[in-house]
């Protein structure tokens, strides 16, 4: 995860790609996307590096992420459609795996296949004895009353009669009196939940919402309100009446721009990559060439690894294209500031990467494994500032407001050199300004192996744009080349593909960063 770390363990060698390409196995719909695994591998594979080996949440990773790896032996889950108190049904950590959760740094696993995943619930079931021996309970969501403003006045008042108003505040925004105190059963501080925002990590669907108050959230300070709400109610009718009228209410505090952002994924988990007929790779690099405008955008979610009171959820518009020579990809997202200088030790830069399974299978999602290595390009806004020529490796543009005892305009280039900037003299490569990409290509056999490659296998052309409220990347490489350690792209074969951004302003950089689950790249004549 760590960006800048060196490889730990050797490369393996180099991976032999069959007739029927990467994914010539591949099945589309709800069975299996992957190759069938026992549950104890594919636990080792995707799950281990969070939860741990025991499934007690201390995996490698656990110290980058927040909130913390659940803890698969202490019987307390988020997501349930079970009784207060209970363990959640095998439907419920099915749905929990396939999904992810959104704004954590639980990822949807949905290209595993169903298959695949109903032996992972069987294997983390296993880490405790009380899925064997204690019941479990469904509550049932019943149909859900229309919306009416009569119901969304009966929230309004239930929701401050609960209480909900003391964490999320009166207008929902997470910032009640006391939402600065609340910590989750573990000890550690919880972010309470931003209404206006749009994102809930079970799901935005009103009988997600309806299950979150009947249920309640084990572990977290936010309890079930079935007692409650009876006890406010006179019968039944009522009860449903408080219950989704609450759910309305809380729906209504949504923003229109988190309304706006709220969009579907590719069910099929495809990235279609459109002919063109652009032969200038000039022309393919150019982020309001016209040829953008005729490619479908896919709508990736992407979510914060570690949350900040920063947004923790949002999404990458994914566009891609390719010529008889080269494949070319877009990325678009929100971003209100830009940050393209890190020179400064406070200061970080905006970024985005792609990242390319070199296995038939992908796997984890975090920079994969020594069996399952990966290709990233990665783009960096201080980068594309050298080579748009905007700045030197001076000095003067991070403290251009200095004050001097010297009657000079600039400092010379030696005393730069090995006075300001010693990263170049350790050969580091996110220090060198002689550039000609933005993009920096690299590979990785498992988290924190990050490093660079070869300058001759730097190949991957780049360029970045910001127009005030948004980030338009785009990455130009050959379809093939001659690197072992390179993503190959072999006719209508698709590609194990993901995303990453870091927001500079939030704070991002190395392992904190928003992702995206696995999807395939495919080229559609």
């Amino acid at each position: 995860m760590k960006l800048l770390a060196k490889i730990l363990i050797p490369f393996p060698p180099p991976i032999a790609i069959g007739a029927l390409g990467v994914f010539g196995l591949l099945i589309l719909g709800c069975s299996s996307g992957l190759p069938e695994e026992s549950g104890d591998a594919l636990y080792a594979e995707y799950c281990q590096p969070c939860h741990g080996i025991g499934g007690t949440g201390d995996g490698q990773l656990s110290y980058l992420l927040y909130p913390k790896p659940r803890d698969l032996t202490s019987g307390l889950y988020k997501l349930r459609s079970t009784r207060d108190g209970q363990l959640p049904s095998d439907d419920d950590l099915f749905r929990t795996i396939r999904s992810g959760m959104q704004g954590t740094s639980m990822p949807s696993f949905k290209f595993l296949g169903d298959e695949n995943i109903h032996k992972i619930v069987d294997y983390i079931k296993g880490f405790d004895p009380g899925f064997a021996d204690e019941p479990r309970e469904q509550i049932d969501v019943p149909e859900p009353l229309p919306f009416s403003e009569r119901l969304v006045s009966i929230g309004e008042k239930t929701y401050t009669e609960l209480g909900c108003h003391r964490c999320h505040g009166d207008t929902g925004t997470g910032d009640g009196p006391s939402a600065d105190n609340l910590t989750d059963t573990w000890g550690y501080p919880i972010y309470v939940r931003d209404f206006t925002r749009g994102f809930y990590i079970g799901g935005y669907e009103p009988e997600d919402l309806y299950l979150r108050f009947v249920a309640g959230m084990s572990g977290t300070g936010m309890p079930s309100y079935e007692s409650s709400l009876a006890f406010l109610a006179d019968d039944d009718e009522e009860l449903q009446e408080l219950l989704w009228g609450l759910v309305h209410y809380v729906k209504e505090l949504e923003s229109e721009e988190a309304r706006a952002l709220r969009v579907d994924e590719p069910e099929d988990g495809i990235i279609r990559a459109i002919e063109t007929g652009i032969a200038e790779k000039e022309n393919l690099l150019d982020p309001s060439a016209r040829h953008w405008k005729d490619a479908p955008a896919f709508h990736i979610p992407v979510s914060r690894i570690w949350q900040t009171v920063h947004d923790d959820a949002g999404v990458i518009n994914v566009k891609a294209s390719y010529n008889d020579s080269h494949v070319a990809l877009l990325l678009e997202w929100s971003d209100d500031k830009k940050d393209a200088s890190a020179m400064r030790v406070q200061d970080y830069h905006d970024a985005a990467a792609v990242q390319f399974s070199l296995s038939e299978n992908p796997g984890f999602h975090g920079m994969g494994s020594r069996e399952k290595p990966v290709d990233m390009w990665f783009w960096r806004a201080s980068r594309q500032l050298y080579v748009d020529g905007a700045i030197t490796h001076d000095i003067l543009f991070a403290y251009g407001a200095r004050a001097s005892d010297a009657d000079v305009d600039d400092f010379p280039e030696f005393i730069d050199e090995y006075t300001f900037l010693p990263g170049i003299n350790a050969g580091n490569p996110v220090s060198r300004y002689d550039i000609d990409s933005p993009v920096e290509t690299m590979n990785a056999v498992g988290p924190e192996t990050t490093a660079s490659r070869p300058a001759a296998d730097q190949d991957v052309s780049g360029k970045g744009v910001w127009n005030g409220e948004t980030w338009r990347v785009v990455f130009v490489r050959e379809l093939t080349t001659g690197s072992d350690t390179a993503v190959q792209f072999n006719g209508n074969d698709p590609r194990w593909i993901s995303f990453a951004v870091w927001d500079g302003d939030a704070g991002d950089r190395d392992g904190l960063k928003k992702v995206s689950t696995w999807y395939r790249l495919r080229f559609d004549k």
